[in-house]
């Protein structure tokens, strides 16, 4: 974490938490056969006893981070070479990434396709004393030298964020965290033990990034001796890593298991030195993720998009649904990773194969998710599939299904039916307001049973308010003094008791996420374009001109919904031309001999109206192929055409003609006559060639006044456009009408 003590190094596990309901495991990971297969949940490879090991066909790559630790990162060092020491006894594919070179850069090149991934230094996770509220960029991660090469205290954090956009680990990789604070749930040192809430969602938060490189086991603790232990049994066991961990010689024999919330698809457990204190391992995994599949997955290379794939590596979450409102298997949460980035279907159908839901994504995991209704109402119980297709940027496709069930046993009376805000999920209020209804009468509810998340600053939980009938069936929840961001907020497992003192929920129950958004958007200020494709209306020498108005908006909250414009007319007050506009432009019409300005403001989805942001003055000019500012060169010579542009045209028969046009604006446009033989005239613009026109009509048609080429500029200057005639065969000529300028 920043701005700590040396002493504030080594891994402080103090973490609180009471005996937990047991959490059925995890259903197993989906084998993974080729496209088009069907692929069947619970068939992952791999046993759960040891003997004799296949060696994998590729070498697995072991990659081993020491961070800037200060004073104790030559002891991190010497750890860290023990844990190497024990990998090259399976590999020869051992990378070493230590401080004073261990930067981003190199960390980052390091990591990509590594089976095994070893991080030894500081953590900096969440919930910190540091932070309101988490920062994806710099927590849940690693404390890297910043330069690198200078000294052990030359420090940065990179957080989950960066983690999860740029690295991409081998198939079935794993991650070993070792001495890093709030990794495993606890404190640093000297400071308070977490309660429970708080401990769970460190572990929770500090695997989020890393699987979503690509991992799917995180185990983090504060002992190297567990590592070594950890490398061994993944080169010679066939075991789940689960029960490599619940084996191994430093278990403290206080294993709690929980559903993560921000990783429902995975299983996590805690290991306490005592029930209540010392919390220094912890695990989030695929319930079927084994030793064997790390190993072997270092022989799948990722596909690109010029092979037949993409594959698909693993498909993890339960999949026998019990949608009870007991916060366990109540939902289908499913996390596919596939061989490469790929625009990604997810589809539930049921036994008919009716299609009930449908998500899709583009990234190189898929998080699908299912609440079990169909129609708005409960699933009925029986077999369902669920279906993953996958198309990369080349155009391969692949798809994959595997088999699902529902099946709805009795609600427990601390079961929640609903838990909901009542707040608007967009909003400008920092007050929140939920609604909580549990099955039946329940006690023991407190603030502290809650836990908020996101990355709203500040939040205040009042104690939990009878609602209803009075007779703790029903309450209502406030959340205030919270400042811009997301609310994300659950009820922790294991907080009330029934009538028969039954111990409920059995998991966590989240409610939506909720946008604070309390910040008014802001529009840069617009710029005129005029249209091309387009022919002006008609031939008067003060016909309007045809001007797209671009603009853009920013806000930093809930996003911008919508657009107000008003426009000014010869310096008179503003009126409202367009309102409830979706896009960031606006077709408008500006006449030569009057000038104009415009101004848009921007409202958000939270309902914040921001200010109006006005434009320049601009005055709209149509200046005509017999204008003196015109410079012509070569054969040029005038048609009467009473369609054109005040009744004149000037054509060039001849290849190298050109007219060049001087002027102080801020966009430009060149107006011509589309005919059967116009041919290729190329545009000049401040002396760079800005492209090639076909002037020709493309059939026996003549068409009028076309405005073919167009260029703006962010600011008021001196330009020149210039035509050359290319004096093309069949179709030599070049044709000028008109020029449209805007000042």
């Amino acid at each position: 974490m920043r701005h700590r003590s040396r002493s504030a190094i080594a891994l402080a596990a103090t973490l609180v938490l009471a005996p937990l309901l047991a959490v059925p495991a995890f259903a197993a990971s989906a084998a993974t056969p080729g496209a088009g297969a069907a692929a069947s949940g619970g068939t992952g490879p791999g046993g759960t006893g040891s003997g004799t090991v296949k060696a994998a066909a590729v070498d697995a790559k072991v990659v081993i981070v020491v961070g800037a630790v200060e004073g104790l990162t030559a002891s991190f060092r010497a750890d860290a070479d023990k844990v190497a020491a024990e990998a090259l006894k399976y590999t020869p594919n051992v990378v070493k990434i230590y401080s004073p070179n261990a930067t981003w850069a190199n960390v980052k090149a390091a990591a990509q396709g590594a089976s095994i991934f070893v991080y030894l230094g500081h953590g900096y996770g969440f919930p910190s004393p540091y932070r309101p509220a988490m920062a994806p960029s710099v927590q849940n991660g690693m404390g890297l030298n910043e330069i690198g090469g200078i000294d052990d205290n030359d420090k940065k954090y990179y957080g989950e964020a960066p983690i999860a956009n740029e690295i991409r680990f081998a198939k079935d990789a794993i991650v070993l965290l070792n001495h890093l604070c709030y990794s495993a749930g606890g404190s640093e040192p000297g400071k308070p033990d977490p309660t429970i809430p708080v401990a769970r969602q460190r572990v929770d938060n500090y695997a989020s990034g890393w699987i979503r490189a690509g991992a799917r086991t995180v185990i983090a603790q504060s002992w190297t001796s567990g590592v070594v232990y950890t490398i061994r049994e993944i080169f010679t066991t066939n075991k789940t890593l689960l029960d490599v961990w619940e084996d191994a010689p430093n278990a403290q024999g206080h294993v709690q298991p929980f559903v993560p919330v921000r990783n429902p698809q995975f299983e996590a457990r805690l290991d306490p030195d005592t029930w209540t204190t010392g919390f220094h391992r912890s695990i989030v995994s695929a319930t079927d993720h084994t030793t064997t599949q790390v190993r072997e997955g270092a022989a799948v290379a990722p596909t690109s998009t010029a092979e037949a794939g993409p594959d698909l590596w693993s498909v993890d979450g339960r999949t026998n649904l019990t949608p009870n409102f007991d916060g366990v298997d109540d939902t289908l949460n499913l996390l596919a990773r596939f061989s490469e980035t790929v625009a990604w279907t997810g589809q539930v159908k049921d036994a008919d194969g009716n299609v009930v839901r449908t998500q899709s994504g583009n990234n190189h995991q898929a998080a699908f998710a299912w609440d079990a209704r169909v129609a708005g109402q409960p699933a009925p119980d029986g077999d369902y599939t669920w279906h993953l297709s996958a198309t990369d940027a080349a155009g391969n496709t692949g798809s994959w299904s595997g088999p699902l069930s529902v099946a709805h046993p009795s609600v427990p009376p601390t079961g929640v039916l609903t838990f909901k805000p009542t707040t608007p999920t967009m909003t400008k209020s920092g007050t929140i307001k939920y609604s909580l209804v549990f099955a039946a009468p329940v006690t023991g509810l407190a603030k502290a049973d809650f836990t908020i998340t996101g990355t709203a600053a500040g939040c205040v939980l009042a104690a939990p308010a009878l609602a209803g009938a009075l007779d703790g069936t029903a309450y209502t929840l406030t959340i205030s003094q919270c400042g811009t961001g997301t609310v994300g907020f659950y009820l922790n497992a294991g907080q009330v008791l029934d009538a028969s003192l039954a111990v409920g929920p059995a998991g966590p129950i989240s409610a939506a996420k909720v946008t604070i958004d309390t910040a008014a958007p802001k529009v840069a200020t617009a710029k005129p374009r005029l249209r091309t494709g387009v022919q002006l209306g008609g031939t008067s020498a003060l016909q309007p001109l045809l001007v797209t108005l671009e603009w853009t908006g920013t806000d930093k909250g809930s996003g911008i919904a919508a657009y107000d414009v008003q426009r000014s007319d010869d310096g008179n007050a503003f009126t409202t031309i367009a309102s409830g506009v979706t896009a960031s432009s606006l077709d408008v019409t500006m006449a030569p001999g009057h000038s104009y300005r415009f101004r848009v403001r921007a409202r958000d989805k939270a309902g914040n109206v921001g200010a109006w942001s006005p434009s320049y003055t601009w005055y709209p000019v149509l200046t005509q192929q017999s204008s003196t500012a015109l410079q012509w060169s070569g054969t040029w010579s005038p048609k009467s055409d009473p369609q054109a542009s005040n009744g004149w045209v000037k054509q060039a028969p001849a290849a190298g003609a050109s007219v060049s046009y001087a002027f102080t604006g801020r966009a430009v446009a060149w107006v011509t006559t589309l005919r059967p033989d116009g041919g290729l005239v190329q545009v000049w613009i401040d002396g760079v060639l800005a492209a090639t026109v076909d002037t020709g009509s493309g059939s026996d048609a003549v068409v009028h006044r076309q405005v073919v080429f167009s260029r703006t500029w962010s600011g008021y200057g001196s330009h020149e456009i210039r035509l050359v005639n290319l004096g093309t065969a069949g179709r030599p000529f070049a044709t000028v009408d008109a020029f449209e300028v805007i000042r």
